[in-house]
């Protein structure tokens, strides 16, 4: 019942705050549906204590999405929730948090490096280099690289690029439509459309480089003209989905979210980019929308792009990508 209607990765999330919820409730003799504004606080002062059913404090923004799911709960139960005894003993938490004099303890959003185009630039190099040394399949490594500009180009989520499938594809004189049938932000999958250019530079270009895998797989045995466009690739270069693909789970073709993230990770830690193991997929998002700020694109484009709902967060990159280009100390003379 929570989890109707969500992305997977939100349902899977909204399960686990759900049972741990219910699991308070029925430990402490309160009523999770419908829940009383006392019981909303009461919970989030139980999980800002020392010991909690995490070990430790979560960190703001988890209570903040615990309590986004029980709201969502009550929604979809037709039933009233007042969440602002507990949304003001989270202000507080987070005010605390902010100067805990224990710095393992002292809260600050993490943010997952952002990947501006040098940095992909050298990543893409890394796995070529790592594919002639024989330290990787050359089919993993072309399709590694693929993941990385297809990931920047379009500013993707995780669960828009690994749900891609080939017909989903439409090549033009023009460049690239590629067609995401459902995100994040799109629940009722009515769908939107990415206009991909063409790329400067033969390395980076992401109309060239689908072109080739879409041929490369239409040239496997048996040919791969339709479905799953990022599939998983066994040491030995068989592609998921086909005969003989020796590799853990099912034989679907399809890579997962987390195979993404891992992607990228290898990348960074092989191009030695700072903090490599902090990489991940959303970097690629994250530093193409300040990437793109940075060389003048409007807030309201990125947003387009990027497949943003709202501009708030759009203005953090933006923001950030035009200080680079244009800061107030530009002409200072320090």
């Amino acid at each position: 019942m929570v989890t109707a209607g969500l992305a997977d990765n939100t349902t899977r999330a909204y399960t686990r705050h759900w049972a741990t919820f219910t699991r308070w409730c029925e430990l402490t003799g309160r009523n999770p549906l419908p829940a009383t504004r006392e019981t909303l606080a009461e919970y989030v002062h139980h999980l800002t204590g020392t010991t909690t059913q995490y070990g430790k404090p979560p960190a703001p923004g988890s209570i903040d999405a615990m309590l986004s799911c029980v709201q969502s709960a009550h929604k979809l139960a037709g039933l009233d929730c007042d969440p602002r005894l507990a949304r003001m003993a989270l202000r507080a938490y987070r005010k605390q948090r902010t100067t805990h004099p224990d710095p393992a303890l002292r809260h600050r959003v993490r943010r997952a490096p952002e990947i501006d185009v040098n940095a992909l630039r050298a990543m893409i190099t890394a796995l070529g280099d790592a594919a002639d040394a024989g330290e990787i399949h050359p089919l993993r490594a072309e399709r590694d690289q693929i993941v990385l500009v297809l990931g920047f180009a379009m500013m993707g989520r995780r669960s828009e690029v690994s749900a891609l499938d080939i017909e989903d594809l439409t090549f033009t004189t023009r460049g690239l439509v590629i067609r995401v049938r459902q995100s994040k932000t799109d629940q009722d999958a009515v769908g939107s459309e990415v206009i991909i250019k063409h790329g400067r530079r033969p390395q980076t270009d992401p109309v060239a480089l689908l072109r080739t895998w879409v041929a490369r797989l239409a040239d496997a045995e048996p040919p791969i003209i339709s479905g799953p466009l990022l599939r998983g690739i066994d040491k030995h270069g068989r592609l998921g989905g086909t005969p003989g693909y020796a590799a853990p789970g099912p034989n679907t073709g399809r890579i997962d979210d987390e195979t993404l993230n891992g992607i990228v990770r290898d990348a960074a830690i092989r191009a030695d980019l700072d903090n490599g193991t902090a990489h991940t997929f959303h970097g690629l998002r994250a530093g193409a929308a300040t990437s793109a700020a940075e060389a003048g694109a409007a807030p309201s484009t990125i947003q387009e792009h990027g497949r943003w709902t709202s501009l708030s967060m759009v203005f953090r990159y933006w923001r950030r990508g035009s200080a680079w280009a244009n800061n107030a100390l530009d002409d200072v003379g320090l």
